[in-house]
């Protein structure tokens, strides 16, 4: 009979190897996007075999066998659930945690998956260890490629579809949540612009909500230029480096966490002068030490990871943000909690 530290040591082991291999989660999870397996199966309707699912892929898979042992790993992710019909063939169904990988889905983090698929993204992931030397802010992403993600961005259209579809769906699950943590907050305010709002995505919610509020997307002529026109919401081209347009309130949606201390400090300086002394500043981002070990907290740690390979920005606590809202001249900030990866920070003149 094993022993206690035996055991422990099979577990300890275990722990290890899925670490170590766990790159292969993403890698299949990846190919179940690029072949749109959860949109078959949804689109079929029922349960569906191996064999049914290899002739509704484009091409046709001639290979079942693999098919069929990628569909038990992901099985075992938990993205599909298997079980057996009357003739012992295998059938799949799409799990709760699968349909967040159906293109169209309202909250599909597709995008985001097409986005560290690219070549160029998973290069700078994986070096990241090149960032333990030299300047801090410098991200992978600029030192395997020479250029920041946001000049290559804007020079090659590809990237910058994907990065602002990628950002939009971010957020379409988010502003749901900034609504609700905020609604008090947004009901006494009668403009607000969205600093680095990407085309728009998040202002649409709240301006549905929210009509009486006048709403401005601001952000880099190349990014505003792909906007959808929506009557409801004025788009400007600019620099937050350089200046905010005035509003009653300032947005800054997943924007500070891209950026180092010396470049949030820019920004948030630019956002201060932008709005009145009854005014407020609103920051929906990552704050990693909030959560008492809640099912996000990993996906935090990923995110700061992340930062280092593709911004050169970081994911800060609550000690941190409060200091960088203080040394920008802020008088105090409220931090609330919401149910998704982001907390609202609410600081004010």
């Amino acid at each position: 009979m094993e022993s206690k530290g035996e055991i422990q040591e099979v577990k300890s082991h275990a722990r290890v190897w899925k670490h170590t291999l766990g790159f292969m989660d993403s890698v299949v999870t990846e190919w179940m996007v690029e072949l749109r397996l959860a949109d078959i199966i949804h689109n079929h309707g029922r349960p569906i075999t191996v064999p049914q699912l290899a002739s509704s892929l484009t091409p046709p898979c001639t290979n079942t066998d693999f098919l069929r042992r990628m569909m038990r790993y992901l099985a075992h992710l938990g993205l599909f659930t298997v079980a057996k019909n009357g003739e012992e063939e295998e059938i799949y169904s799409l799990t709760s945690d699968g349909k967040y990988l159906l293109k169209d889905a309202e909250k599909s983090i597709v995008p985001m998956m097409r986005l560290q698929m690219l070549k160029k993204t998973k290069e700078s992931m994986a070096a990241i260890g090149y960032c333990l030397q030299g300047e801090a802010s410098i991200p992978a992403f600029e030192r395997v490629h020479g250029e920041s993600l946001w000049s290559y961005a804007s020079k090659d259209k590809n990237q910058n579809n994907i990065f602002n579809e990628a950002m939009a769906s971010s957020s379409r699950t988010l502003t749901p949540a900034l609504i609700g943590a905020c609604k008090e907050t947004l009901e006494g305010i009668r403009s607000l612009v969205d600093v680095g709002g990407g085309t728009g995505t998040a202002l649409y919610g709240i301006n549905k909500e929210f009509p009486h509020i006048k709403c401005t997307v601001f952000d880099l002529p190349h990014v505003v230029e792909t906007s959808p026109e929506n009557p409801g919401i004025d788009c400007v081209a600019g620099d937050m480096f350089s200046f905010v347009p005035q509003a009653d309130a300032v947005l800054l949606m997943c924007v500070l966490h891209d950026w180092a201390d010396e470049e949030c400090l820019k920004i948030l300086k630019n956002c201060k002068k932008a709005i009145p002394e009854t005014g407020k500043l609103i920051i929906v981002d990552i704050v990693v030490d909030i959560g008492e070990g809640d099912d996000l907290d990993h996906v935090r740690l990923v995110y700061d990871m992340m930062m280092v390979a593709l911004a050169g920005g970081k994911e800060r606590t609550e000690k941190e943000w409060r200091k960088l809202l203080s040394t920008a001249g802020f008088s105090g900030c409220k931090i609330k909690r919401t149910l998704t990866l982001q907390s609202v920070i609410e600081a004010f003149p």
